[in-house]
């Protein structure tokens, strides 16, 4: 009985062997007929794997690859292929020029399970079209990127002082403190009331390894929220964008392709939490870091905010055109910190070419940002910290068309006006109000501090003291 239970087992793992042998020919057979881009050797079913863990810095890997295979290279992630798209040019091409060649979701791990192929971040063709519109036109009726919206992030900001004032100089960890008071600005929008959304989370919602078991409690959460304003719903009385895309829910429910359902919705808002929070909050937390371990550029911004505001009242957005350099800062830190290395994948639905290379139909295509922000070509000192880069010689601003740390083409980021105001609001009220310090005895070398890629680039946890400035 032993041996023919010993039989059995033997003859599956043949047949397993067999079959991944085939598929394995078959994959080589099919990809041999197409002139792919360049890439590194990978090894069947596992990929590349291997040849981007040889170094824990993703960063270094990329520019490595990108260095040695030019702007177009293909990747295995697993069995499936990849092409990298990298440079200025080459994603502007691909993304801006053909982009609706290429502005479609890939099939993946979290739009299968998680994504569902739903919401605004995971959703394609069609279905993603009307949507992104749907979201856009509501957000900016609630105030998205208004100076409407400006009273209640300032409310969320002085919160936030407050919280800070609390630690009475001592060092503390300010990455949980920015995260509730940035998540409660989006609330303010989906849910009507400011709401503390990620207190009520187990653990942090946005570590890699905990996502499957989170993403399911914030839908579920989510969903209960949806279930209160289904109950209390006037359709006369639109007040956040849950009541109108209830609203919008009410109005198409006679069609029999309706797209505007519950669940629709319910990923839609994680989607917006995801945009609205942890890209900002991430932001804020280099810059804090930056502003302690760079003591004259926090001096220097202190002294144009001083100088340009009255140090009873909050910054308000009237004063970011005599703020520059201040703005600099953040568009540096932006680049220099780019948090979102590689940004959210593409694919093609159809065979494509690009560069005299052949995009099969399915292909994940992945847009380099961290190519084109720290290109020497267009930044000649790309790993040096310089806010004077984007101030031209008659001390305005400069907006360099390189400079995408939220993306380019049809699926740039939803939050980008969002974000650039919390951004603005937050770090200049930090400044004004603290004085920014490493721990006492300890020294901050900018770069010996390591960073950590999971959704964001976001920086090891740190501690700093903040010293409440002298009115």
């Amino acid at each position: 009985m032993e041996l023919l239970k010993y039989d059995y087992s033997l003859n599956q793992i043949l047949i397993g062997l067999l079959f991944l042998a085939i598929l394995t020919l078959w994959i080589y057979k099919r990809q041999g007929r197409a002139k792919l881009p360049p890439g590194p050797w990978h090894i069947p079913f596992i990929g590349n794997a291997w040849e981007l863990a040889s170094d824990p810095d993703l960063q270094k890997s990329l520019r490595r690859l990108h260095q040695q295979y030019g702007d177009v290279y293909r990747l295995y992630m697993g069995p499936k292929l990849a092409v990298v798209i990298s440079g200025y040019e080459a994603i502007k091409e691909v993304f801006v020029k053909r982009g609706g060649e290429f502005s479609d979701r890939p099939d993946s791990l979290y739009n299968n399970l998680i994504g569902e192929k739903q919401g605004i971040a995971s959703a394609s063709g069609e279905l993603w079209k009307e949507h992104r519109k749907f979201t856009l036109t509501s957000l900016r009726n609630l105030g998205f990127g208004k100076t409407s919206l400006e009273g209640k992030i300032q409310t969320e900001v002085s919160i936030l002082l407050s919280e800070i004032v609390k630690q009475n100089e001592k060092p503390f960890c300010i990455q949980q403190l920015v995260q509730t008071s940035v998540s409660n600005v989006i609330s303010a929008m989906v849910f009507v009331a400011f709401f503390p959304f990620l207190r009520f989370l187990p653990g942090d919602l946005f570590r890699i390894k905990k996502t499957l078991r989170n993403v399911k409690c914030v839908h579920g959460f989510i969903g209960e929220l949806v279930d209160k304003h289904i109950e209390n719903f006037d359709e006369n009385k639109v007040e956040d964008f849950i009541d109108a895309f209830l609203l919008e829910m009410k109005n198409n429910r006679d069609q029999n392709d309706a797209t505007f359902t519950k669940k629709h919705l319910i990923k839609t808002v994680a989607d917006l939490f995801v945009a609205g929070t942890e890209t900002t909050t991430t932001t804020i937390t280099w810059a804090v870091l930056y502003l302690a371990a760079k003591q004259d550029i926090h001096t220097r911004i202190f002294r144009e905010i001083n100088q340009n505001l009255e140090t009873d009242r909050l910054p308000s957005l009237q004063d970011k055109r005599n703020l520059v350099y201040t703005e600099a800062f953040i568009m540096e830190i932006l680049r220099v910190c780019n948090i979102a290395t590689i940004s959210l994948p593409h694919t093609c639905t159809v065979d494509r070419t690009f560069r005299g290379f052949d995009i099969p139909k399915g292909t994940t295509l992945l847009p380099d940002i961290d190519s084109v922000l720290f290109d020497p070509n267009i930044w000649s000192d790309p790993e040096e910290f310089r806010p004077e880069r984007f101030i031209s010689e008659e001390g305005t601003l400069l907006k360099p068309d390189e400079f995408i740390p939220f993306f380019t083409g049809r699926r740039n980021c939803v939050g980008e006006s969002l974000a650039r105001m919390e951004l603005y609001l937050f770090i200049t009220a930090l400044v004004q109000r603290f004085e920014f310090l490493p721990p006492e005895g300890i020294s901050l070398d900018i770069k010996e501090i390591d960073g950590v890629f999971g959704v964001t680039h976001k920086p090891k946890p740190f501690e700093i003291r903040a010293k409440l400035r002298k009115e």
